[in-house]
């Protein structure tokens, strides 16, 4: 009887060890398959990181409202949940006078991320909009 139980016992550590090595497969495929899709999602990150740079860049000089502009809207189209690329648009259109297009952006821009600088600048753009009662 025990030479019985020790069969059993060498088969059910068999099963054990199949499944073992199933699972190290498994786990060995998934690691690589995360090793190879990681790069792809880098790619759109970096091209998305590459926009807000250009249009930070555009933004510090004077002259490069327009492309500066332009990528930004590129940013909001791509991102158009992302306060970032509103808050840029809305420095854009300040910067240029143009004072109810900026409050539209900056106030999206608050809207999408309530935070002390994003409602100073709210505050900012609706002090230079022309009063009403003129």
């Amino acid at each position: 009887m025990s030479d019985d139980i020790n069969q059993e016992i060498l088969v059910e550590l068999r099963g054990v060890k199949s499944i073992g090595r199933r699972l190290f497969w498994l786990l060995l495929l998934l690691v690589i398959v995360s090793v190879l899709a990681f790069p792809i999602s880098r790619r759109s990150r970096s091209a998305f990181l590459s926009c807000l740079v250009g249009v930070s860049h555009h933004v510090d000089e004077t002259a490069g409202f327009s492309q500066g502009s332009g990528e930004a809207q590129g940013l909001v189209a791509q991102q158009p949940n992302y306060y970032y690329g509103h808050a840029y648009l809305g420095a854009i259109h300040l910067a240029k006078g143009d004072v109810t297009n900026a409050q539209t952006h900056t106030l999206r821009a608050y809207e999408l991320f309530p935070n002390e600088q994003s409602e100073k600048d709210l505050a900012a753009v609706r002090k230079r909009l022309p009063s009403r009662s003129q």
